[in-house]
């Protein structure tokens, strides 16, 4: 774990969530940006991968912001302001999508799964960096 937070530090504090950002967006505006390919596992599968992504992107946030301030914990402002800017990315790329005629579609469940990714990502980290292997750090 060592060895990848050096490498991690090393990188511009912008890096992973500009990276996270320009994945989403080919995955979510290019026209079929797999190919052929259309996995489809069980029915909703799609949501599933939504709150993933957009989750991700939250992680993103809140790993660049916490390197950039020498990993000291984030306040509750700063995680709140992560799942609040990745749900509304989600919202945005959804308004994208219905105004783009490029083949993708507007759902409105995918923008609940965006936010249900970003919250639920946003409070593990919360809890796991407030809480740390099960004992509470002192303030």
């Amino acid at each position: 774990m060592d060895k990848a937070r050096r490498i991690i530090e090393k990188l511009p504090s912008w890096l992973l969530t500009a990276v996270t950002v320009a994945a989403i967006l080919w995955l979510t505006l290019v026209p079929r940006p797999l190919g052929d390919m259309k996995p489809e596992l069980f029915p909703g599968a799609d949501k599933v991968v939504h709150a993933i992504m957009f989750g991700g992107l939250a992680l993103m946030i809140l790993t660049d912001c916490s390197r950039s301030r020498g990993w000291h914990r984030l306040s509750v402002l700063s995680v709140i302001m992560a799942a609040s800017i990745s749900t509304l990315f989600g919202i945005v790329i959804e308004l994208l999508q219905r105004e783009m005629d490029l083949g993708r579609s507007y759902d409105f469940y995918d923008m609940l799964a965006d936010a249900a990714g970003a919250v639920a990502a946003t409070l593990l980290w919360y809890l796991f960096t407030r809480f740390p292997h099960g004992r509470k750090q002192k303030s």
